[in-house]
């Protein structure tokens, strides 16, 4: 997993699971600001850029084969 792409998009999941990790732990909880969270590191434009390449390489790939 060299892709710079595929590592964005597993930092941003590994920072998404940290954050629902953080959540179900025992004490209160605010569903409203994880939410928040999850849509600023989902949202980020890193992110969606990175989808958005490997989402136009997978139709690439399949025209091509």
């Amino acid at each position: 997993m060299n892709n710079p792409d595929q590592h964005t998009l597993v930092r941003a999941v590994e920072d998404a699971r940290r954050i629902l990790g953080e959540y179900i732990e025992p004490g209160p909880r605010d569903a409203r600001r994880t939410v928040e969270r999850l849509l600023a590191i989902l949202n980020r434009n890193d992110v969606v850029h990175a989808l958005d390449r490997i989402n136009r390489r997978a139709v690439i790939r399949l025209v091509w084969e």
